[in-house]
Protein backbone atom coordinates (compact mmCIF):
# COMPACT_ATOMS: atom_id res chain seq x y z
CA UNK A 1 0.00 0.00 0.00
CA UNK A 2 1.34 3.76 -1.17
CA UNK A 3 1.78 6.14 1.57
CA UNK A 4 -0.16 8.81 -0.43
CA UNK A 5 1.76 11.43 2.26
CA UNK A 6 4.91 10.44 0.67
CA UNK A 7 6.42 12.95 -1.50
CA UNK A 8 5.16 12.00 -5.18
CA UNK A 9 8.46 10.27 -6.37
CA UNK A 10 9.09 8.22 -3.66
CA UNK A 11 5.68 6.66 -3.70
CA UNK A 12 6.82 6.43 -7.35
CA UNK A 13 9.54 4.12 -6.03
CA UNK A 14 7.62 2.14 -3.40
CA UNK A 15 5.14 1.14 -5.96
CA UNK A 16 7.93 0.09 -8.83
CA UNK A 17 9.97 -1.74 -5.57
CA UNK A 18 9.07 -5.06 -6.45
CA UNK A 19 9.93 -4.91 -9.59
CA UNK A 20 13.44 -2.99 -8.81
CA UNK A 21 14.04 -6.51 -6.36
CA UNK A 22 13.77 -8.67 -9.26
CA UNK A 23 16.15 -6.15 -11.15
CA UNK A 24 18.61 -7.08 -8.31
CA UNK A 25 18.18 -10.84 -8.31
CA UNK A 26 18.80 -10.72 -11.90
CA UNK A 27 21.99 -12.82 -13.20
CA UNK A 28 22.93 -10.07 -14.66
CA UNK A 29 23.80 -7.57 -12.28
CA UNK A 30 24.40 -11.01 -9.71
CA UNK A 31 27.23 -11.92 -11.85
CA UNK A 32 28.32 -8.57 -12.77
CA UNK A 33 28.53 -7.95 -8.80
CA UNK A 34 30.13 -11.39 -8.27
CA UNK A 35 32.70 -10.43 -11.29
CA UNK A 36 31.65 -13.52 -13.05
CA UNK A 37 29.95 -11.77 -15.89
CA UNK A 38 31.21 -12.72 -19.43
CA UNK A 39 32.21 -9.77 -20.71
CA UNK A 40 30.31 -10.49 -24.11
CA UNK A 41 27.43 -9.74 -22.32
CA UNK A 42 28.26 -6.84 -21.08
CA UNK A 43 29.73 -5.71 -24.36
CA UNK A 44 26.21 -6.34 -25.49
CA UNK A 45 24.79 -4.64 -22.50
CA UNK A 46 27.22 -0.97 -23.79
CA UNK A 47 26.07 -1.31 -27.24
CA UNK A 48 22.10 -1.17 -26.31
CA UNK A 49 22.89 1.52 -23.38
CA UNK A 50 24.83 3.72 -25.97
CA UNK A 51 21.90 4.18 -28.22
CA UNK A 52 19.37 3.88 -25.56
CA UNK A 53 21.20 6.97 -24.38
CA UNK A 54 20.85 9.08 -27.60
CA UNK A 55 16.98 8.29 -27.55
CA UNK A 56 16.78 9.67 -23.76
CA UNK A 57 18.48 12.61 -24.58
CA UNK A 58 15.75 13.21 -27.59
CA UNK A 59 12.67 12.58 -25.36
CA UNK A 60 13.87 14.68 -22.41
CA UNK A 61 14.63 17.44 -25.18
CA UNK A 62 11.05 16.86 -26.13
CA UNK A 63 9.68 17.42 -22.80
CA UNK A 64 11.80 20.69 -22.34
CA UNK A 65 10.55 21.99 -25.44
CA UNK A 66 7.07 21.19 -24.33
CA UNK A 67 7.08 22.86 -21.51
CA UNK A 68 5.63 26.37 -20.83
CA UNK A 69 8.33 28.15 -18.21
CA UNK A 70 11.53 28.53 -19.20
CA UNK A 71 12.89 27.63 -16.06
CA UNK A 72 11.04 24.14 -16.34
CA UNK A 73 13.04 23.76 -19.35
CA UNK A 74 16.51 24.98 -18.78
CA UNK A 75 16.51 22.70 -15.46
CA UNK A 76 15.68 19.86 -17.31
CA UNK A 77 18.19 19.91 -20.11
CA UNK A 78 21.04 20.95 -17.35
CA UNK A 79 20.32 18.15 -15.58
CA UNK A 80 19.57 15.13 -18.52
CA UNK A 81 22.69 16.36 -19.94
CA UNK A 82 25.21 16.00 -17.35
CA UNK A 83 24.08 12.12 -16.90
CA UNK A 84 24.13 11.54 -20.63
CA UNK A 85 27.54 12.91 -20.51
CA UNK A 86 28.73 11.15 -17.36
CA UNK A 87 27.62 7.70 -19.11
CA UNK A 88 29.06 8.32 -22.51
CA UNK A 89 32.45 9.16 -20.94
CA UNK A 90 32.41 5.88 -19.03
CA UNK A 91 31.55 4.01 -22.22
CA UNK A 92 34.43 5.55 -23.89
CA UNK A 93 37.10 4.84 -21.17
CA UNK A 94 35.82 1.27 -21.65
CA UNK A 95 35.55 0.85 -25.34
CA UNK A 96 38.52 -0.27 -26.12
CA UNK A 97 38.88 -2.92 -23.91
CA UNK A 98 35.71 -3.91 -25.15
CA UNK A 99 36.86 -4.04 -27.80
CA UNK A 100 34.07 -1.48 -29.67
CA UNK A 101 34.26 1.76 -31.66
CA UNK A 102 31.56 3.79 -30.57
CA UNK A 103 32.03 5.94 -33.32
CA UNK A 104 31.12 3.41 -35.87
CA UNK A 105 27.40 2.39 -34.86
CA UNK A 106 26.81 0.16 -37.12
CA UNK A 107 24.62 -2.03 -34.90
CA UNK A 108 20.74 -1.95 -34.05
CA UNK A 109 18.76 -1.88 -31.65
CA UNK A 110 17.12 -4.94 -29.93
CA UNK A 111 13.47 -5.40 -29.14
CA UNK A 112 13.46 -4.31 -25.55
CA UNK A 113 15.50 -1.43 -26.21
CA UNK A 114 13.06 -0.09 -29.46
CA UNK A 115 9.75 -0.54 -27.22
CA UNK A 116 11.39 1.02 -23.91
CA UNK A 117 12.68 4.03 -26.20
CA UNK A 118 9.64 4.58 -28.04
CA UNK A 119 7.05 4.14 -25.13
CA UNK A 120 9.36 7.08 -23.63
CA UNK A 121 9.32 9.17 -26.96
CA UNK A 122 5.49 8.31 -27.24
CA UNK A 123 5.33 9.86 -23.54
CA UNK A 124 7.63 12.38 -24.52
CA UNK A 125 5.85 13.80 -27.26
CA UNK A 126 1.80 13.26 -26.51
CA UNK A 127 1.82 13.25 -22.05
CA UNK A 128 1.72 16.47 -19.86
CA UNK A 129 5.40 16.56 -18.17
CA UNK A 130 4.31 14.43 -15.19
CA UNK A 131 3.33 12.18 -17.29
CA UNK A 132 6.26 11.97 -19.61
CA UNK A 133 8.94 12.20 -16.42
CA UNK A 134 7.02 8.95 -15.35
CA UNK A 135 8.11 7.12 -18.14
CA UNK A 136 11.77 8.73 -17.93
CA UNK A 137 12.56 8.88 -14.14
CA UNK A 138 12.92 5.10 -14.01
CA UNK A 139 16.19 4.86 -16.23
CA UNK A 140 18.78 7.29 -13.88
CA UNK A 141 16.56 6.09 -10.66
CA UNK A 142 16.79 2.54 -11.15
CA UNK A 143 20.75 2.60 -11.58
CA UNK A 144 21.07 4.85 -8.79
CA UNK A 145 19.16 2.39 -6.31
CA UNK A 146 21.20 -0.44 -8.11
CA UNK A 147 24.51 1.57 -7.31
CA UNK A 148 23.26 2.07 -4.11
CA UNK A 149 23.12 -1.00 -3.23
CA UNK A 150 26.00 -2.96 -5.10
CA UNK A 151 28.92 0.12 -3.60
CA UNK A 152 27.82 -1.79 -0.53
CA UNK A 153 29.18 -5.10 -1.36
CA UNK A 154 32.66 -5.95 -1.49
CA UNK A 155 33.56 -4.92 -5.35
CA UNK A 156 34.47 -7.41 -7.76
CA UNK A 157 37.90 -8.27 -9.33
CA UNK A 158 37.08 -7.05 -12.93
CA UNK A 159 37.99 -3.60 -12.67
CA UNK A 160 35.44 -2.32 -15.61
CA UNK A 161 32.57 -3.92 -13.53
CA UNK A 162 34.38 -2.41 -10.04
CA UNK A 163 34.16 0.70 -11.64
CA UNK A 164 30.53 0.37 -13.05
CA UNK A 165 29.36 -0.38 -9.58
CA UNK A 166 31.66 2.91 -8.28
CA UNK A 167 30.34 5.00 -10.96
CA UNK A 168 26.21 4.47 -10.01
CA UNK A 169 27.01 4.72 -6.10
CA UNK A 170 26.95 8.20 -3.84
CA UNK A 171 28.16 10.81 -5.87
CA UNK A 172 27.02 13.59 -8.26
CA UNK A 173 24.71 11.06 -10.42
CA UNK A 174 23.11 10.42 -7.55
CA UNK A 175 22.25 14.02 -6.56
CA UNK A 176 21.06 15.37 -9.92
CA UNK A 177 18.80 12.22 -10.40
CA UNK A 178 17.59 13.51 -6.97
CA UNK A 179 17.34 17.14 -8.46
CA UNK A 180 15.38 15.25 -11.10
CA UNK A 181 12.81 13.57 -8.75
CA UNK A 182 12.16 17.36 -7.48
CA UNK A 183 11.06 18.60 -10.49
CA UNK A 184 8.99 15.72 -10.48
CA UNK A 185 7.49 16.39 -6.96
CA UNK A 186 6.79 20.09 -7.67
CA UNK A 187 5.09 19.37 -10.88
CA UNK A 188 2.98 16.18 -10.01
CA UNK A 189 1.27 18.06 -6.59
CA UNK A 190 -0.54 20.09 -8.72
CA UNK A 191 -1.39 17.37 -11.50
CA UNK A 192 -4.62 15.75 -11.46
CA UNK A 193 -5.44 12.24 -10.20
CA UNK A 194 -5.68 11.15 -13.57
CA UNK A 195 -2.56 12.53 -14.90
CA UNK A 196 -0.66 10.95 -11.71
CA UNK A 197 -2.60 7.70 -12.33
CA UNK A 198 -1.30 7.77 -15.93
CA UNK A 199 2.30 8.86 -14.29
CA UNK A 200 2.54 5.58 -12.40
CA UNK A 201 1.40 3.80 -14.64
CA UNK A 202 4.09 4.89 -16.79
CA UNK A 203 7.10 4.58 -14.50
CA UNK A 204 6.03 0.80 -13.70
CA UNK A 205 6.01 0.27 -17.15
CA UNK A 206 9.35 1.68 -17.78
CA UNK A 207 10.67 -0.28 -14.38
CA UNK A 208 9.61 -3.74 -16.63
CA UNK A 209 11.51 -2.13 -19.55
CA UNK A 210 14.71 -2.06 -17.26
CA UNK A 211 14.49 -5.35 -16.11
CA UNK A 212 14.19 -6.23 -20.06
CA UNK A 213 17.35 -4.06 -20.92
CA UNK A 214 19.07 -6.38 -18.63
CA UNK A 215 17.77 -9.37 -19.89
CA UNK A 216 18.07 -9.58 -23.62
CA UNK A 217 21.94 -8.84 -23.26
CA UNK A 218 22.49 -11.97 -20.90
CA UNK A 219 20.24 -14.17 -23.29
CA UNK A 220 22.10 -12.49 -26.38
CA UNK A 221 18.77 -11.67 -27.93
CA UNK A 222 17.92 -9.66 -30.14
CA UNK A 223 15.09 -9.59 -32.30
CA UNK A 224 12.81 -13.28 -32.42
CA UNK A 225 12.63 -12.88 -35.96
Amino acid sequence: MVDLALRPSVALRQTAMPIWDRILAHPFLRDLAAGTLDRAIFRRYVMQDWLYLEEFLRATATIASRAAESDLMKALLKRTEFLVSMEHHFHHKHAKALNLDLTRRDWEMNAANYAYTRHMLYWATNGSTVEALGALLPCPCVYIHVGDVLYRQPRPADPIYAEWIEFYGPGMLAERTRQLEEIFDSLAVHASAAERARATRNYVLSSRYEWMFWDAPYRREDWPV
